[in-house]
């Protein structure tokens, strides 16, 4: 392909219109429509663009008349495997923010569509990018840490987010700012799904399966009992911790909560890493007043490393975007994998493969810790017709 990928951006939250920012200032990118389903939402959002894109509040419509080539997906996650395999179906490709899906049938439903239209999928998980992750991962590669016994990750982000939305207007209502009585509001993705913050865990999973390599097969996860939050008729576990076993004989356990507040690093923000093997064991820093660090058995001691998020000698777009230059990753690979036919990095399995563990997790948190199967989905797909 050689003129510019014509994108279409589904979902104008505020992360749909941020993403979609990185978009429009790619070279190969040219935004052709916008589309949210509150009317409003559209016209603010095509504001803060600064787009003249056609706008719509059916995301059917906006396919069938503009015929994209390709489609961001950031409208709430238990609606974008509907959305996204509608779109495939139609020839078009597609990237969706995390998580890719919130049900196992919805895991299905995307490697189904995937394998069935041959469109390009792409999870937009970034964290997976940091520069620390590929060096990590490359350690792996050397053989430095030896045999990869234990690999954890923790991701406690506390925040005043949007719990209720007026779909009339579009009018979010943050943390403790209830909406006025009498006023008609939904609900939204987050006040419904941080019930389990374990849902959230793909964007802790994603780097530590590069790094590891293989996929979790079985899966255990408790969490604190809920108690209430924000709101009465709102009540979520503050922190939940998984278990689980991978096809590499690694065990992870990786920990969410969104309702404590914790001490962030600067560069990765509420996410925190430690992978330890035989030889050798890396550790990412827990605070601004804490360093990075690998011990090795051949010494036998602590040495603090200058791992960073950054990754040299990339191009200033990438080091340009959020979360410690990682939001520019997903643009890049996914506009370069359409224009040049090449196959997407983070693609339908990997994305499943940190979807389902996250459900099954909450499931076996519900259930009280019971020890439940991660399917294999690169094998065939059973039939849920």
């Amino acid at each position: 392909m050689n003129r510019k990928v014509r994108l279409g951006v589904i979902g104008l939250g505020p992360r749909g219109v941020y993403i979609a920012q990185l978009y429009a200032r790619h070279p190969d990118c040219e935004i052709v429509a916008l589309c949210d389903r509150v009317g409003p939402t559209v016209e603010q959002a095509a504001v803060a663009l600064k787009s003249s894109a056609n706008r719509y509040t059916d995301f059917e419509r906006m396919i069938r008349e503009e015929k994209p080539d390709a489609v961001l997906i950031a409208s709430p996650p238990d609606e974008q495997v509907d959305i996204a395999c509608y779109a495939m179906e139609q020839g078009v490709h597609v990237t969706t923010e995390v998580p890719a899906a919130y049900t196992m049938e919805q895991c299905w439903k995307l490697v189904r569509t995937v394998e069935k239209t041959g469109a390009k999928y792409q999870l937009s998980e970034q964290t997976r990018y940091w520069g620390f992750i590929d060096e990590w991962r490359r350690m792996a590669e050397r053989g430095d840490f030896g045999q990869i016994l234990f690999a954890e990750g923790e991701y406690f982000h506390y925040g005043e987010w949007d719990y209720y939305i007026d779909p009339q207007t579009g009018e979010r209502f943050y943390g403790n700012a209830l909406p006025p009585e009498g006023r008609e509001v939904e609900a939204t993705w987050r006040n419904k799904r941080f019930y389990n913050p374990i849902y959230y865990l793909p964007h802790t999973l994603s780097p530590l399966l590069k790094i590891t390599g293989g996929r979790v097969t079985k899966v255990s996860c408790m969490g604190t009992r809920p108690r209430s939050y924000y709101v009465d008729n709102y009540e979520a576990r503050d922190i939940e911790v998984a278990l689980m076993h991978t096809s590499t004989d690694t065990v992870l356990r990786v920990a969410a909560g969104f309702t404590s507040p914790h001490g962030p690093r600067k560069e990765t923000g509420f996410h925190w890493y430690q992978v330890k093997g035989t030889e050798q064991t890396a550790e990412w820093a827990r605070t601004e007043n804490d360093s990075p660090r690998l011990w090795t058995a051949a010494d036998r001691q602590w040495r603090e490393m200058d791992w960073s998020t950054n990754v040299r000698d990339v191009s200033d777009f990438i080091k340009a975007s959020g979360h410690g230059s990682s939001d520019g990753w997903p643009v890049v690979n996914f506009l370069r994998a359409i224009r040049e036919d090449k196959p997407i990095d983070m693609d339908v399995y990997k994305a499943v493969e940190t979807a389902a563990p996250a459900i099954l997790a909450a499931e076996s948190s519900n259930r009280g810790g019971i020890l439940l199967e991660v399917p294999d989905f690169r094998k065939k797909a059973p039939d849920h017709e």
